[in-house]
């Protein structure tokens, strides 16, 4: 068996695997969202950041996922030779998968930028930069699948390089808006102070972690991008259901600590006030 037959096979299995637990987490995120919005004449929660955000990356993972199962049932089970089939980077399941692992990323990127946007007080100066390495993202994107449409090698070569512009964008992107939600959190504001090990605390670990986590991912696919390896295929394909995992380890962890008192007494009111850092005293009345 060639390493390109085992990488895809090994790809499936895992993005199946991943694809249940991101499931999972989203499903999760989703309940918790919306039994805090059971009043009747509440209508706001469709057009939560959290929710729309949510339900983009389930819906670009849940359609990648699909068709990378049906293109390992056609290539073991159709009449095209199993290697050939995956070699085939023109074939419109694969351009399809392509465009929207470029639109997870988006997804992803689109929901950290807004992210910044909300911490640094809703300004627009703060994600100038990160919004046009986005807009770049899109416009590579675009060249991308229009390159790998065209069964040529050299089209073949001119998106891999793209692809590679593309990463290095949203690494820098992930990069810039993380380090700035991580710098505002610890040293902008006195919400922390007062907090000390209350809700901001958990809130800034998962930052961390899945900051580190994509950054890692992203690292992985250059290297074995660079080098030629087969296993780059494992760092594109699965790149969706990352983007999902780690905005929904996130959400899902935000979505807890808004379920539960915290115990400074200084709760936070929602999720968009923890990605504030906003916070509500208890009332005089309350606390007797």
């Amino acid at each position: 068996m060639s390493l390109l037959l085992a990488v895809n096979m090994v790809t499936v299995v895992l993005e199946s695997s991943l694809y249940g637990l991101f499931l999972v987490c989203a499903s999760t995120t989703l309940y918790l969202r919306f039994s805090r919005h059971t009043a009747p004449k509440d209508s706001s929660w469709p057009r939560n950041p959290v929710v729309v955000f949510t339900v983009a990356i389930f819906t670009a993972c849940s359609v990648h996922w699909i068709l990378t199962v049906i293109r390992f049932f056609d290539a073991f089970l159709g009449s095209v030779d199993t290697y050939q089939f995956y070699s085939d980077e023109s074939k419109g399941t694969q351009v399809a998968k392509r465009l929207l692992t470029a639109i997870s990323v988006l997804i992803g990127d689109a929901a950290i930028i807004h992210r910044l946007w909300l911490i640094r007080g809703q300004s627009f100066l703060v994600i100038i930069i990160p919004s046009l390495c986005w807009l770049s993202i899109f416009a590579g994107g675009c060249v991308i699948a229009y390159l790998y449409s065209w069964p040529s090698t050299t089209h073949m070569v001119a998106a891999a390089e793209w692809v590679k512009v593309n990463w290095a964008l949203t690494l820098a992107t992930n990069v810039y808006c993380t380090g700035l939600v991580i710098w505002n959190i610890r040293n902008r504001n006195r919400a922390v102070k007062e907090l000390g090990e209350g809700v901001l605390v958990p809130v800034l670990v998962i930052l961390l972690e899945s900051a580190a986590a994509w950054t890692a991912w992203a690292l992985f696919f250059a290297v074995t991008s660079d080098i030629g390896s087969p296993l780059q295929f494992i760092g594109t394909d699965l790149s969706p259901v990352i983007v999902g995992l780690v905005n929904m380890a996130i959400y899902l962890r935000v979505e807890l600590e808004c379920t539960r008192p915290d115990p400074t007494g200084l709760p936070m009111t929602s999720s968009t006030s923890i990605f504030a850092l906003t916070t509500s005293r208890p009332s005089m009345s309350n606390s007797k």
